[in-house]
């Protein structure tokens, strides 16, 4: 199925009750502790966090920093009910609509550069701090 026809991509309220649960699976090892202090974090005027929603349920969230003409992806994560149904992309392709002459710039695990090399970045791995594979991802609109 795909949820393409359903989705409204809006910002998302950082009291939205329903946000730690969507956003948890983005955060390395999420403790509840972990993942309050994630969200304050968009309370900085240079972060923003949009949302994925069918009807009133949250089902995605992307949230990301601009500074100047690049933007960092900091979390993507789509609940596991909905994932592969396209709306990690919706949610992606709503940043770049709004970034031409920018930098979109991701740093991800193994698991999600496949997302990324299909969205048009360009990835290249290196040692992470813990010792894991990591890539950076980038691409220019």
């Amino acid at each position: 199925m795909n949820a393409e026809n359903k989705i409204t991509i809006k910002s998302v309220n950082l009291d939205d009750a329903r946000l730690p649960s969507v956003i948890h699976g983005a955060i390395g090892n999420p403790s509840p502790e972990k993942v309050v202090e994630v969200i304050e974090s968009y309370k900085n005027p240079d972060h923003a966090i949009i949302g994925a929603f069918i009807g009133d349920i949250l089902v995605g969230v992307l949230g990301f920093c601009k500074a100047s003409e690049v933007i960092t992806i900091h979390h993507i994560s789509v609940s596991l009910h909905y994932q592969r149904q396209g709306i990690g992309t919706l949610l992606l392709e709503e940043v770049k609509k709004g970034s031409k002459g920018c930098k979109i710039m991701a740093e991800t695990d193994v698991e999600s550069v496949d997302f990324y090399t299909k969205s048009g970045f360009t990835c290249h791995g290196f040692n992470g701090p813990y010792g894991n594979l990591r890539h950076k991802c980038e691409i220019n609109l």
